[in-house]
């Protein structure tokens, strides 16, 4: 027997593996490996605070229903919904929209955004917010990491332990973001107590302000990196838990964050600041082979669908670094040549009308092997598609028949016709494209049009396959189908010019 076994989720907090991040070349001989806290069931290292934060206030009486008014970047609201608890959240203006949308799905009954640089004692701090919030809700508790109401010196001693155990006992440094402080603290007391000698780095964004000797800065500071860094000192951080002070770059963040991705470690922003702040340690220290750097990989990469994962936001933001921004107008653009979709050569598009019947249509595609058919009204112009997947499934179901007309069924474009991709121009999946959903009852489906001619650059087309399956080319007035082209044209070009770049 294994010993898996069915268990709650938190049971499933902790234990998180620990393993070798890329190498950055031979300036960094020696081994930096991570502590992959974003594999725990809520994909951040503060599922183990709200475990504990959860289980204290049970002991206290706390009813399970009461509201908590949690303040914070808005992991540990996320993680204390997911052990069952009612949240009000209060999270920073610079909060990505991909993390308020975790929130909402999660059950967070309302969320506060607050200022990004607010220094404590002003009325517009998340404490003061928070606190006059929890006056006015009957039972309410104010929840804030920060302020020492609650002893966490057992759960970052477990992380603590479980850093050891994996490492066996073998590291010479740690590094980690900083925000609230308590891990930097508890974690440097624990690690310290086995080993003198261990050196903890503290990371935090350009233009934060914990390291600066714990004087508060009075203008209010912005960078983009959430789960790190502040416009002041923590109370929470102690003193000397800190042995040295990275300061790392929105852009390094970033950029190392979408490195650490394509290395198969799926760590977002704060995370990618602290491995290049291990490279930066590693270096400055002379660290040689043999010696160990442990980073804490807090959070997970896929909480930033919008922002780290978007090449289109990571170029309009800069925050990619000169090699990434070759890479990227490289696949985008170079491998192309200027060349359209002209140079595909393609076939010429194959046609059903309005008015044939769903039978024609059917016996079209199976007979050439089309997964779809473009759809033609009067004069020929074309108004739509019929996919093969769809027209099966409608014959098969009873919803239509074969004699039945293709314009009842068909999906039918709408709208006037765009030349540039966005995420969100189609209403039903695809504009000018589509996969074989059945479209059910009598009224055709509508899709949003995006023109696509001959000339067409490769790069757009590229982009258009990012989201959708395949491509209508109609000439510039809409009036004609010229050709249909999927993925596999455009990589079968990419092959036959030998520029295919994955």
């Amino acid at each position: 027997m294994s010993g898996l076994r069915i268990v709650d989720v938190a049971d499933t907090i902790g234990n998180t593996p620990m393993v070798r991040l890329p190498r950055a070349g031979e300036r960094v001989p020696a081994e930096i490996v991570g502590k992959l806290e974003y594999m725990n069931p809520g994909a951040s290292i503060k599922d183990r605070v709200a475990r504990h934060i959860s289980a204290q206030l049970e002991s206290r009486g706390v009813p399970r229903d009461a509201l908590l008014i949690v303040a914070g970047p808005g992991n540990l609201a996320i993680s204390l919904a997911m052990l069952q608890r009612r949240i009000m959240c209060l999270v920073p203006e610079r909060t990505s929209a991909d993390r308020v949308r975790l929130l909402k799905a999660a059950g967070v009954s309302d969320i506060v955004r607050t200022l990004d640089g607010a220094l404590p004692g002003s009325p517009e701090h998340p404490v003061e917010i928070g606190r006059r919030i929890a006056s006015h809700q009957p039972g309410a508790v104010y929840v804030d990491e920060e302020l020492g109401d609650w002893d966490l010196e057992q759960c970052y001693g477990e992380l603590a332990s479980e850093i050891l155990e994996q490492t066996d006992g073998q590291m010479d440094a740690l590094v980690l973001g900083v925000d609230t402080g308590n891990a930097a603290t508890h974690l440097s007391r624990a690690l310290k107590a086995q080993h003198p000698s261990l050196k903890v780095v503290g990371v935090e964004p350009s233009n934060s302000a914990i390291g600066e000797q714990s004087i508060a800065n009075p203008l209010a500071r912005r960078w983009l990196c959430e789960d790190i860094g502040r416009a002041y000192a923590p109370r929470a951080l102690g003193a000397g838990a800190i042995d040295m002070w990275i300061q790392v770059s929105d852009n390094v963040a970033y950029s190392m964050a979408r490195r650490l991705i394509q290395g198969g470690v799926f760590a977002g922003p704060s995370a990618g600041a602290s491995v290049a702040a291990a490279h930066m340690y590693a270096m400055s220290a002379a660290l040689q082979k043999g010696q160990r750097v442990v980073v804490i990989i807090g959070d997970t990469a896929r909480n930033y669908g919008d922002t780290l994962l978007s090449d289109d936001w990571m170029l309009a933001h800069d925050l990619l670094d000169g090699r990434m921004l070759d890479e990227l107008q490289r696949k985008q653009h170079d491998q192309y040549r200027a060349a359209s979709i002209e140079d595909l050569q393609l076939p010429a598009a194959v046609t059903v009308s309005e008015n044939d019947s769903m039978g024609a249509a059917i016996s079209l595609m199976a007979e050439n092997d089309f997964s779809q058919v473009p759809v033609t009204g009067s004069g020929r112009r074309l108004i739509g598609y019929l996919t093969l997947s769809a027209a099966q499934t409608l014959i098969d179901n009873g919803t239509a028949t074969r004699s039945m007309p293709v314009r009842q069924f068909m999906l039918r474009f709408a709208g006037r016709a765009t030349r540039a991709p966005t995420t969100d121009s189609l209403q039903r999946g695809g504009g000018g494209g589509g996969g074989g959903g059945a479209i059910a009852g009598n009224t055709s489906a509508r899709k949003q049009y995006w023109l696509i001619t001959p000339e067409t650059p490769l790069s757009e087309l590229a982009r258009f396959f990012e989201t959708h399956s395949v491509a209508f080319v109609t000439d510039a007035s809409r009036k004609f189908c010229l050709g249909i082209a999927t993925k596999q044209d455009l990589i079968t070009f990419l092959a036959r010019r030998h520029t295919l770049k994955y």
